[in-house]
């Protein structure tokens, strides 16, 4: 079976009438008929079409008797079908007849649902004045004016003519019952009533006629002259009362306004970037709906919907039906119309696809247009064209033309229709090549200076010549077109590769593409028209050979000077180890007390690397694992220090790599930006082997990392294979290693321990589990043990904040505060003045020095003391400084001076004797 067996209409006679080309407009010609006619009968009523046509008329139906129509919104890419949708609905909706009596509703083939719906509507339509409809674009007429553009396509679609003042002048002929009699006197007197009309204030067989049938309106031609421009002036625009005045006068018949159909195609190409358009747009529609009421249906087109751009969100309020077209609406329309199959010849090219499944499934593997696994439910629908092939047309088209006109569905069923007609004559299992689309676009390419005139001139030369000549045109043109979509499109990963051009260019799926990749190889290495990029090609002009020059001069640059390539090694080595240990965050103990990671590169540790969480960093390039292993083992069991080592690999690769990449960029810095169609392209190219450079550096650095080996001081190795999950087990037991003494304050409640103490409460303690004396609580023993004759406070933070203590910041405020409490130190101020502990700030820790008191007594020595007091009679006023009482001499020298500190309960006021006076004094803070 040969490839035009398969078709239900042989592609080679078929014709199609309209090129693919649905033109919104109320044309009544022969030959708009007969296009009309021919997209009636492939019209393909189904998927989104069917929806969106049925929730329009459903929605149209439930809304004629409501005081406003709800307007339609059609949206979807270039290509959607968007004008077919709403040509095939104005044609439906009035039910055109053609000149052999035959309908559009009976020429299309029609879902019952659909047909349903169109007879609901002629019937409602008999009580109200019939049915109409007009179509067209608003950019087409009356540039400038909304308002007016909108009344010519109303004109034209009720017979009138399109230039206003001109319809208002026929529609009072009309009206007063003379349009017969002046029509017949200017045909009868040998005058074209069309040109009379464009020429009316100037028409002198129109004139003549005037006068006869209205002579005292009329009476000579220069009356006619001067009242034809009184009543009728040109105009460039009109109110809305005027237009909605003109609106009702063409459509209305015998009094009733008909159920009437208004088409505005390719509205948001009319408001492009402009704000202004899109008011006028949204308040003419308003104004037509609110005054004509649900009678009239608006229905607009776009490339977006509504939502997706700001200016045509404002339409949102009145457009508030949306139909929404697809990919897969094409697809159908393609599959149905272009590539319909013979009943009896599915099963064959099913079996002969199934066959090939290994070939075709390989086909842009890796890229996301490469083969899925619903193509094969398609295989016998689009055969002869692969998915595949029909996504990189797709694509491509989109990126070569950014208009979108080249993407419409009309030129994607206009190429279709010419591609599968290539192959007619060849044997099943022979597939359209993708590179047809170069060769059907080339001329249109070089036209638009998208196709450098050396390349078409050569491929299409090439085309005309041997075997050879013509698989490298073929290639030639593949690879301009990869080139074109990879640089735009780089999220679909497709690279003009050897094994991309074979799987493309392969038309005998039986005979795969083996045999095509080995030629392909050396035709293409002397190839005059292209460059190779690693193992890409592209397109070479004069300038990307400039450019391929000055890449070439840095890259001999930089082979010479191993110092830069080095360096950039070791940067690099740097920052994706520090992506890796930068994001760790250790939190130690319950008390989460957060740990920095110090990465290090040196050749040798810091002298503080002991006071530290310190990860040395080293790399095969720079020593060996048997010397990092050593120094582990040297370092001992008590040091915190981690060691990594990063093994060496694919050395040579790297530097390759890494020499491409400098030089690519240094070669963008020095040429810049180019500001022509040929230098563009070459500045993409050299971003391509900029990024194709630091790809293959991210590749090798990751599989040298992978081999990262990790070791504890001390000789211990981390094993797993996750560097992450390696460097932070490491740290985690370094901690041990670097605050043994940690434990010993490791709570989470020691900020509410100096919150409680603050505020004069001797049992603060009592809130980490400690109800003993605080000189014997761990932490504050530690504290009075380092405060000797005295420290500042932002010393004593540094010691027990610091290696082996490691604790919070809580944990050593909290135990100062409760020693000031207690008694057991005080704080002084910058100028030695004591500090009332409650009312010292934590602020003020820092700069606060603390000493230890000489003396002190205890808690059940004080509540002793104060019942001595009692007997004694004596007593403390509230705020009171100091009391004095007489009192034996001391036993020692009489004018030594002596100090017992007594605090009384929680002031910590001391009681003091003096030698000289030989008095107590015990003084009390206010």
């Amino acid at each position: 079976m040969y490839n035009h067996d398969i078709y239900q209409k042989d592609p080679a006679t078929r014709k199609l009438v309209n090129e693919g080309v649905a033109s919104v407009n109320d044309e009544t010609t022969s030959h708009a008929l007969a296009v009309l006619r021919y997209e009636l009968e492939t019209f393909v009523c189904d998927g989104q079409y069917e929806k969106g046509m049925s929730h329009i008329l459903e929605t149209y139906l439930k809304n004629t008797d409501q005081a406003q129509q709800p307007g339609v919104w059609v949206s979807g890419f270039f290509g959607s079908g968007k004008s077919h949708l709403v040509k095939m609905l104005r044609a439906l909706w009035v039910d055109t007849t053609f000149a052999d009596g035959a309908t559009a509703r009976g020429i299309a083939n029609l879902p019952p649902g659909i047909s349903d719906l169109l007879k609901e509507l002629s019937t409602q339509a008999k009580r109200h004045g019939g049915l109409h409809a007009a179509s067209g674009t608003l950019g087409s007429g009356a540039s400038g004016s909304v308002r007016l553009a909108l009344l010519r396509i109303i004109f034209k679609s009720a017979g009138l003519p399109e230039q206003y003042s001109v319809a208002r002048f026929v529609m009072w002929l009309r009206q007063d019952g003379i349009y017969e009699q002046v029509r017949n006197h200017v045909e009868q007197n040998g005058f074209n009533w069309q040109e009379e009309l464009d020429n009316f204030y100037v028409a002198e067989g129109l004139h003549a006629a005037l006068m006869q049938a209205k002579p005292k309106l009329f009476a000579t031609p220069e009356s006619c002259v001067e009242t034809l421009n009184n009543l009728y002036p040109y105009v460039q625009d009109v109110s809305s009362d005027d237009m909605l005045k003109a609106v009702r006068q063409a459509l209305t018949k015998d009094g009733k306004f008909p159920l009437t159909l208004i088409v505005l195609d390719e509205v948001q190409q009319f408001i492009g970037g402009s704000a202004e358009r899109s008011i006028e747009v949204q308040e003419m529609v308003e104004a037509i709906c609110q005054n004509v009421g649900g009678k009239i249906l608006f229905v607009g087109t776009g490339q977006t919907a509504l939502t997706g751009v700001a200016l045509l969100a404002r339409l949102q309020g009145r457009f508030t039906v949306r139909v929404e077209l697809s990919d897969a609406d094409v697809d159908a329309v393609i599959r149905q119309v272009i590539l319909a199959k013979k009943p009896e010849a599915k099963p064959q090219i099913e079996q002969i696809m199934q066959t090939n499944l290994g070939e075709v499934s390989r086909h842009l593997a890796g890229t996301t247009i490469g083969h899925m696994q619903d193509d094969i439910q398609h295989f016998s629908q689009d055969y002869p064209i692969l998915p595949v092939r029909r996504r990189f047309w797709e694509n491509t088209l989109r990126v070569l033309d950014q208009t979108g006109t080249e993407s419409q569905l009309r030129n994607q069923l206009s190429m279709i229709h010419k591609v599968i007609q290539t192959n007619l004559n060849e044997p099943l299992g022979h597939v359209v090549p993708a590179d047809y689309l170069y060769f059907d676009s080339a001329y249109k390419l070089l036209q638009s200076r998208i196709l450098p005139r050396k390349v078409h001139e050569k491929t299409i030369t090439w085309s005309k010549g041997t075997d050879d000549e013509k698989l490298m045109a073929r290639a030639c043109g593949l690879v301009f077109l990869i080139n074109k979509l990879g640089s735009q499109n780089q999220e679909l990963g497709i690279k003009a590769t050897i094994d991309t051009l074979a799987d493309l260019l392969v038309e005998n799926l039986s005979q795969g593409s083996g045999a095509l990749r080995s030629k392909l190889q050396s035709l293409l290495a002397h190839c005059e028209l292209l460059m190779r990029v690693g193992d890409e090609y592209r397109i070479q002009t004069e300038e990307s050979t400039a450019w391929n020059d000055e890449f070439l001069s840095q890259q001999a640059a930089l082979s010479n000077e191993a110092h830069r390539i080095d360096a950039e090694r070791e940067d690099r080595i740097r920052k994706k180890f520090g992506d890796v240990v930068r994001k760790l965050s250790l939190m130690h103990g319950s008390s989460n007390v957060p740990r920095d990671i110090h990465p290090v590169f040196d050749t040798q540790l810091p002298a503080d690397a002991h006071q530290r969480l310190c990860v040395w960093v080293r790399d095969g390039w720079s020593t060996d694992e048997n010397s990092v292993r050593a120094d582990a083992r040297q370092a001992g069991n008590q040091s915190p220090t981690v060691f990594v080592f990063i093994p060496k690999r694919s050395a040579d690769d790297l530097r390759t790599h890494l020499i491409n990449y400098k030089a690519a960029t240094a070669t963008l810095d020095k040429r810049g930006v180019p500001n022509t169609p040929e230098g563009t392209e070459a500045r993409a190219a050299m971003e391509t082997t900029k990024q194709g450079g630091e790809g293959k550096i991210r590749e090798l650095l990751d599989e040298a990392f992978s081999g990262a080996r990790i070791f504890q001081a001390g000789g211990n190795e981390m094993l797993g294979n996750d560097l992450q999950e390696m460097v932070l087990e490491a740290a985690s037991n370094s901690l041990q290693r670097l605050y043994p003494q940690f434990q010993i304050a490791d709570h989470p409640q020691w900020a509410k321990v100096y919150e409680k103490a603050q505020r004069g409460a001797p049992d603060a303690l009592k809130i980490v589990g400690d109800e003993g004396e605080p000189a014997r609580n761990p932490v504050c023993k530690a504290i009075l043990g380092f405060l000797a004759a005295g420290k500042k406070g932002v010393d004593i933070r540094t010691c027990f904040e610091s290696s082996p203590y490691g604790w919070s910041r809580d944990a050593v405020d909290g135990g100062l505060q409760v020693l000031l409490i207690a008694g057991l130190i005080r704080a002084q101020d910058e100028r030695g003045q004591t500090l009332d502990p409650k009312e010292l700030e934590r602020k003020a820790v820092g700069k606060a020095f603390f000493k230890v008191e000489s003396a002190t007594i205890t808690t059940a020595q004080r509540i002793q003391l104060r019942k001595l007091f009692q007997k004694l009679g004596l007593s403390v006023p509230s705020g009171a400084k100091e009391l004095e009482v007489d009192a034996d001499e001391e036993p020692t020298a009489a004018k030594e001076q002596r100090l017992i500190h007594l605090p009384v309960e929680g002031r910590g006021g001391p009681l003091v004797r003096t030698g000289n006076s030989g008095s107590l004094a015990c003084l009390f803070p206010h």
